[in-house]
């Protein structure tokens, strides 16, 4: 999940002006539905287990960009489900 959400920011969206929602949902429109449903899956099993704090620092990815203008991993991780939930129903 990680690997392939960073490349597709770092590659589409490196531009700071553009926000999260944006690339989330760009990301989706370009996804299977599985994949998709399985994205979801595991954001909704970080959150029922508070471990997205333990996800960011777990990773040698520079989330750095990611998290601009989010409190916290959490809120961004409850962000991007938020998203991606409107965009699949």
């Amino acid at each position: 999940m990680n690997a392939y959400l960073y490349q597709n920011w770092w590659a589409e969206y490196s531009d700071p002006k553009v926000n999260d929602a944006d690339v989330l949902i760009h990301f989706a429109s370009k996804e299977n539905l599985d994949i998709l449903n399985s994205l979801v899956q595991d954001l909704e099993y970080i959150l029922a287990n508070d471990l997205a704090k333990k996800v960011f620092e777990n990773n040698t990815f520079d989330f750095d960009p990611l998290l601009n203008g989010y409190a916290s991993e959490q809120a961004w991780i409850e962000s991007a489900y938020k998203t991606l939930m409107a965009e699949i129903r």
